[in-house]
Formats: C-alpha cells, structure tokens, sequence
C-alpha cells in the first residue's frame, strides 16, 4: 500500500486555449472528466472556466484514491489520443501538477495559488511566501499552508494550497488589505499567478474529500431540510409581509435567494459539523449516537413546527 492510499491523490491541470477555440478544447475536456469517471478510483473531478482579472486558463481538479489508480488513468491510450485532439486549441503546452494529501477537516474551506516565477527573482519571491504564510498564520481559522514546487525547469512554477477552517474565514484573508499588499509586491516577483477557490457554495455543505463517498444521501437529505424548514419559516414569516406587492413568482425567488445565502454561509456549516458524528457514523457508532442524532433533528423540526403552530 502507498503511503497516501489512504488519503488520495489530486490532480491540478492548467490550460491556456487559443482565443475562438474555447468552444471545442471545453468539449474534449469534459469527454476526459467523463472518461476518467470509468476508471478505477475515481473520487471526483471538476472543471473550472477562465475568470477575467483572476485566471486566463481552464483549471481541471481530479481525484484518485491511490497512487497506481491515477498512474493507470495518465497512462490511458484513450486519454492520450483525446489529448492530442486539443494540441491545436492550446497557447502553449498544459501544465500539471499532482500531489498526495492527509485527509481535510470537515467544513474546511481552501484556495490553490499558482506563481510563475521570473528566473532572476526566485530568492525574493521565496522570502515573500515566507513572509505571506507567517502573515496567514495570524488570521482567525488559519489551518495551514501546503506548497508544491514544479519539475518544469522552463516553466518554473509553485503551487500552494491555504487552508481555513470554513469559508468565511478563508474569504475574509483573501480580501484582506495585508494580503492585498502582498499580492502587489508579488508582481514584481512572478509572470504569472493564478487562483481557485474550494469548498464553497453547495459542494461544502458536505464534505466529501475525506472519503470515496460523501454521507449516505438519505442523510444528507434529512440533515438539509432540518436546517430548511426553520430558516424558511423564519423568513416567510418575516419577510413575505414586505414582498407582498410583488407578483408571487418574484417574491418566492427573493425569498428562495436569501434562504439559500442563510444556508450556505450561516447555517450548513455549523449544522453538518454538529451532525458529523451522525452523518459518518464510525465502526465504534452505537445505538445510542443513532438516537442522538434523530433527536436533534426531530427536535429542531418539532420545536420549528410547535412554535409555527402556536403563532398562527
């Protein structure tokens, strides 16, 4: 067994398409995220379009179990053969990296960073991700950095991951004015820097990168409308009285968006880490963990839907 058997493997692909090409090389690309799903191991992946401002390249997440999984995967004569077709869309060849992880904390929330550095500043730029990563060390929710350093001695690139403890914290560094600072000297170090953000939105309500599969979808489905039916009724009841001039498809979308915002940021998060000794039950679960976590969704729905009663 590999040494990171256990906790997988990622895969980080860049790729620069010729302008009026985007179109096609996207095609191919999706056909080889559905190609690597047949493969033995496959734990997930994603694909990432150009963002204005922020990265001019298409980045591509995969994730395999183990190591020989994702070697028989990169040595697949079909994956070699649709690579080809995309040789024509390319500005200049993709860029690749691959690294073994220890398992996340649930509800954690990460960026990956990409820095090309110029040749003649690489010892600068060392000194300021030094200097960047004890600057993060002192922000609320800080759990780490992970850095990857490219083979490609004619694209020297470094790769690095920053880890939070949920979103909101992860997205209040990254807006931060020191972090700004750093970014502009940085520029002066780099030719090229690029961002992805994960965990965020639906995808981290549950967190799935721990194991092959997420909670059992029964659950999970319970565990949401736990935290939907309080959020909802809280709201109708709070703001429909506002949004009672407007047509009721429009009101209802309203009511819709600030629900799933609540959700998302406020109550998912906390929700699922109170329920992960529920969600995941472990070999050491009893019938007493069971119980206790029906209880605190039954009684979370019940006590919503007694006092929804009592207020008419």
């Amino acid at each position: 067994m590999e040494a990171f058997d256990l906790a997988g493997v990622t895969g980080i692909v860049w790729r620069r398409i010729a302008p009026g090409q985007e179109a096609t090389a996207e095609t191919i690309m999706r056909n080889i995220m559905a190609l690597a799903r047949t493969f033995e191991g496959h734990l997930g992946s994603e694909i990432f379009p150009p963002i204005p401002g922020v990265q001019d390249a298409y980045v591509i997440l995969y994730r395999f179990d183990r190591g020989n999984h994702l070697r028989q995967w990169l040595a697949s004569d079909l994956r070699r053969e649709m690579l080809r077709e995309m040789d024509g869309q390319l500005l200049e060849p993709s860029h690749e990296f691959f690294f073994a992880h220890s398992r996340r904390q649930a509800g954690t929330a990460s960026s990956v960073f990409a820095y090309r550095i110029r040749p003649d500043r690489e010892a600068e730029f060392q000194d300021w991700r030094r200097r960047i990563q004890e600057e993060a060390r002192t922000w609320e929710g800080f759990l780490g950095t992970e850095s990857f350093d490219t083979l490609d001695s004619l694209h020297p690139e470094v790769v690095v991951v920053v880890r939070f403890d949920n979103r909101t914290h992860l997205d209040a560094w990254l807006a931060s004015d020191a972090r700004g600072k750093f970014l502009r000297e940085v520029r002066k170090y780099v030719d090229h820097y690029a961002l992805r953000r994960i965990g965020s939105g639906f995808e981290g309500w549950f967190e799935t990168s721990e194991n092959k599969q997420g909670p059992a979808l029964w659950r999970q489905a319970l565990v949401i409308l736990t935290a939907l039916y309080p959020v909802i009724m809280t709201l109708r009841h709070f703001l429909l009285p506002l949004l009672g001039g407007l047509p009721s498809p429009l009101a209802f979308l309203l009511l819709l968006i600030v629900d799933l915002a609540i959700l998302t940021y406020l109550v998912m998060p906390r929700l699922t880490l109170l329920m992960n000794f529920w969600l995941r039950p472990g070999p050491a679960a009893t019938w007493r963990s069971e119980l206790a976590g029906w209880g605190i969704l039954l009684g979370v729905v019940g006590l919503t839907l007694a006092i929804c009663l009592r207020a008419g």
